[in-house]
């Protein structure tokens, strides 16, 4: 049988890297949409910097700054009608994961005329896009590496991929320093959404051994970095081993996918509003415990990068990072649980899972953490 293994069509890393974002672009269009937040990319002077490098290379850009916290299937129509608008034939996503999200969304549903939800509920993606160029200023969720983009539609509190092969970006470029304006707890939750998702990939039942390779070492760069990271922003080899750790996760969750803690988070995030790099760093002991036997010798590869046990290890990050150990602070309430784990159930990634999960063990799972 075989495995296609999909990546960015090209990628440039390195600290300062970002200087050459112009160049990269200029090859794929004359009009760019840039896909950011209202706030933090401005302040840190990123948006303007990237405005600037792009008419310096002779392109023309606009910039959509409305992208909210997981986007909304509403943002991604808006933000759709604003590349229209520009007469964008070239996206780039400029922020953390919601950017490139919602980028890799516009881009990808460029040439379609449905509305985003019909999409989101599984409509296929079957005209051709624009190019996209991925820029993360987090090191986090490896959007810049993968097809998915995961987009909430809260009006039905469900948070799902929207996902075609003519999504992956033209261009990635992973630039640490663009993480060092980062406060702590972004960096911290993002830090741990990474790990989350380098233990869940290499543990999957679609991982080979490319993604076993990449994943591997994207969580002993992470279980090195990430603390650092919160700790002093400013070190540059914290950052950089954290960035390359979140992309080569993103290139192996791309291909391998994850498991029971993506799961569950997504429908668990969506009604109660839990960041989802808190949630996946909260789960993540939890879902080693839950899939120590049946990752059997993994474990034990996992164990060696961390040092120690890794449910313990993963526990002790969570409290060296100032992140809580359950969702009690949140409010999830009891009566939610089975709805959250029926939606669960119905997500590509717990069927990735090492172990089987049972409905009862979603249950029994939101009942220890909540």
């Amino acid at each position: 049988m075989s495995s296609p293994f999909r990546i960015p069509g090209r990628v440039v890393t390195g600290w300062g890297s970002f200087e050459e974002l112009g160049d990269a672009c200029a090859p794929l269009g004359r009009r760019a949409l840039v896909v950011t937040g209202r706030t933090a990319m401005k302040k840190a002077g990123i948006t303007d910097r990237a405005v600037a490098l792009l008419k310096a290379a002779g392109l023309a850009a606009e910039v959509f700054d409305g992208c909210e916290p997981e986007p909304d299937v509403a943002t991604v129509d808006v933000a759709r009608e604003a590349a229209r608008a520009a007469k964008a034939d070239l996206v780039i996503g400029l922020g953390g994961g919601s950017a490139m999200d919602l980028a890799k969304a516009v881009a990808g549903l460029a040439g379609e005329s449905a509305p985003t939800t019909e999409f989101h509920q599984g409509r296929e993606v079957a005209a051709a896009g624009l190019p996209f160029v991925a820029v993360p200023t987090t090191s986090g969720t490896g959007s810049e590496a993968t097809i998915n983009s995961v987009i909430s539609d809260r009006a039905r509190k469900v948070k799902a991929s929207i996902r075609a092969a003519s999504f992956m970006a033209r261009v990635a470029l992973v630039d640490p320093e663009l993480t060092v304006p980062c406060p702590a707890e972004v960096t911290a939750h993002a830090g741990l959404d990474a790990l989350s998702q380098a233990v869940e990939s290499y543990v999957s039942v679609h991982a080979t051994a490319i993604t076993e390779a990449l994943s591997l070492r994207a969580a002993a760069e992470l279980a090195a970095a990430v603390e650092q990271a919160v700790a002093s922003p400013a070190d540059r080899v914290a950052r950089t081993r954290a960035a390359m750790g979140s992309l080569m996760a993103g290139m192996a969750l791309g291909n391998a996918r994850l498991g029971v803690i993506h799961g569950i988070v997504h429908p668990l995030g969506v009604r109660y509003g839990i960041p989802h790099g808190l949630a996946c760093g909260v789960f993540l002991p939890t879902a080693l415990e839950y899939n120590r036997e049946a990752a059997g010798a993994k474990y034990a590869a996992l164990a060696d990068v961390f040092g120690t046990d890794p449910v313990e290890f993963t526990r002790g990050l969570l409290r060296r990072v100032g992140v809580t150990e359950s969702f009690k602070a949140f409010g999830v309430r009891v009566d939610d649980f089975d709805t959250i784990a029926d939606e669960s159930l119905r997500s590509g990634s717990l069927k990735a899972n090492p172990r089987k999960v049972t409905r009862d063990d979603v249950v029994a799972m939101l009942r220890r953490l909540c």
